[in-house]
């Protein structure tokens, strides 16, 4: 390795440590670089409700998710690397709404929002992680910045 790729990570490890809207690089499964900008809004997204899923297209990639509603609340659009929701996300039982990404690279389930019943979270919480993914400078920046937590 020479002198400028070293001196080049230092500089870009540095940006990304100091920047409070970090961009996150990942590697895809066919080597393709992309860069998790959450600067870049997002220009369309698709939901699927009942598999409580969602999806945000990007001008360069797609970003994929799933979402949950369950008994434990949070900050909004913080990451949170302790909790494991996958198993049970599709169940929703409760009214805190999270999102996790899931491709190109796994993040952390970010908290959302708070509704006053289950059933009104279980509805909207899937629009809700791809609308804020899409359009929410703040929240792509708790998504994209836990990648691979």
């Amino acid at each position: 390795m020479n002198i400028t790729k070293i001196l080049f990570s230092v500089i870009a490890a540095i940006m990304i440590v100091t920047n409070t809207n970090a961009t996150t690089m990942c590697v895809t499964n066919d080597n393709t670089n992309i860069i998790l900008d959450p600067s870049i809004e997002g220009t369309g997204y698709t939901m699927n409700e009942a598999a409580k899923t969602w999806t945000v297209t990007f001008p360069n990639y797609t970003v994929s998710g799933i979402a949950t509603c369950n008994s434990t609340g949070g900050t909004y659009a913080r990451a949170y690397p302790q909790y494991n929701f996958d198993d049970n996300h599709a169940s929703s039982t409760g009214t805190y709404c999270w999102c996790k990404m899931t491709s190109p690279v796994r993040s952390a389930w970010v908290y959302r929002y708070e509704r006053g019943s289950a059933s009104f979270c279980a509805s909207y919480c899937a629009y809700i992680c791809g609308d804020d993914v899409r359009g929410s400078s703040s929240f792509r920046g708790g998504v994209f910045g836990s990648a691979g937590m």
